[in-house]
This record gives structure tokens, sequence and C-alpha cells, in this order.
């Protein structure tokens, strides 16, 4: 098994039949990957209409807790790909998506596509990642952190399973995990290289799930992730990347900035 796909999913809805149609559509033969769609929360009706929807190589698991944390830490346990692939079960991908990053990827390169911003008129946009993208694709393979943006989150790339080993998703960070297993696993991390631009992954932009906390808040969630940050790095400071390291305690003073 080449890839496994990981998608967390709590009370899903048509636009998880669209991420799930996505995979249906993938050229990348579909002996080649496994994908596990982790329901998480309340388990009916959620699981038959899942069942409808699957791929014929998908599989469904179940958590009671709600929580996309704990749900990537249970596709990781059993995924039997020899690369992990993770992707939001309201986003979706192109159909050379899968394809187009296993030819790049390798155990010691990080494939990572393009990224475009989806709305609920249909309509796409470019977005940060986007434009991270178009800064680093005509470099070739290079060091992971020139491209630093995309490792703040888990998506739109190819990780082999090796780079990750027993790490997961901490769930002792309501937010904010995602840039943390990406720090924490940047240890094991060499090279990146990019997909062509027919690669992408399609951001959904829901309404209902853009919001902006408060001050506080968001000050507490940026210092805890700050300072777990700072705590990975000097207790194994010959491990990660000092470049690195500091952007993304710059990017947590940012998001502190924009309240977001």
């Amino acid at each position: 098994m080449e890839i496994s796909v990981i998608i967390p999913t709590c009370h899903p809805q048509e636009y998880t039949v669209e991420c799930l149609n996505s995979l249906k559509n993938q050229t990348l033969d579909s002996q080649c990957f496994e994908v596990l769609v982790v329901l998480n929360g309340e388990h009916d009706p959620y699981y038959s209409f899942l069942l409808q929807a699957l791929p014929k190589n998908a599989r469904i698991l179940y958590s009671p807790v709600a929580s996309a944390c704990s749900s990537r830490n249970m596709g990781l346990d059993h995924a039997q790909g020899e690369y992990i692939c993770f992707i939001d079960d309201d986003d979706k991908i192109s159909p050379t998506y899968l394809e187009e990053l296993l030819a790049c990827a390798h155990k010691d390169i990080i494939a990572a596509s393009s990224c475009l911003s989806l709305y609920e008129d249909g309509h796409i946009e470019k977005n940060s990642y986007s434009w991270e993208y178009e800064r680093h694709v005509r470099l070739g393979v290079q060091p992971f952190y020139r491209p630093k943006k995309i490792f703040s989150v888990p998506w739109m790339k190819l990780i082999h399973k090796d780079i990750i080993g027993t790490r997961r998703f901490n769930g002792h960070f309501p937010s904010g995990q995602d840039a943390l297993l990406m720090f924490e696993i940047s240890d094991k991390m060499d090279k990146v290289q990019f997909t062509s631009s027919n690669a992408v992954y399609y951001w959904r932009q829901r309404s209902n799930s853009l919001h902006r906390m408060g001050r506080l808040k968001c000050i507490s969630k940026y210092s805890k992730l700050s300072w777990a940050y700072i705590c990975l790095y000097f207790h194994h400071p010959h491990k990660y990347n000092f470049y690195f390291f500091l952007t993304r305690l710059l990017a947590s003073c940012h998001a502190v900035l924009v309240g977001k």
C-alpha cells in the first residue's frame, strides 16, 4: 500500500460527499491507496450516510470523542500506507493530486501541492498557500524550511510514515495542534518538492467556520503554542532547524497581532 488518506469527520454533510467523490476520481490506481474516514462524535445517522458515499478502497473508523485531533491519531494508528495524506472532510482534491504527490515523494522528500480557496458560491481564489507555492515551485527539490508557510498545516502534502513515527497530534491544544505536530516532526524532515499546478488541494471557506477569537483567548492560545515550540526545540536543539523554529515563534506573534 503506497498511501493512507486520513479524513476526520464529525456530522458529515454533502461537502463530505464531494470530498469522497474527489478521491473516487483520482488518476492513481485505487489499489495504491486506502481511504480512512474517521467518524467522531455522534454515530447515527452519520455512519449510514458515509457508507453510501465511500469509495471502494475506503473504510470507516469510529471514535465517540468529537475531536479532529484524536480522529487523525486514530487514522495514523490504523494506517497501512507507506505515506500519509491528510484531507479535511469539507475540502477536496484535483484528479491528479495523489498521483503527482506520489511521483514527487521519497522517504527524505515531502511532496507538496498547490492550494486554492473554494468558496460557498463555487468561485475559487488564491490564498497565502498559493503564493508560497508560486514562489517556490520552480526551485525543484529544496530545504523544507524555505516554503515555511505550508508546514503550518498537515494537509496539501504527502509525508512518509517514518517521518511521523509514533508522534501524534497533541490533544491538550484545542487548536494549533496542526502546526505543533508539523514542527515536532520537522526533526526528521529534509527536503520538499512541489507538484505541478494540476495537483490542487481545494481548501473550502465556509462562513460558519471562519471566526476571529477574542484577544485574551488568542494570546493564551499562542503563548501556550510558543512555549511548546520552545520546549521541543531546547530539549533537542541539535535536531531542529533554528530558522524554522524562529519562524514558528514569529508566526505565533503575528497571529496574536491579527487576532486569529
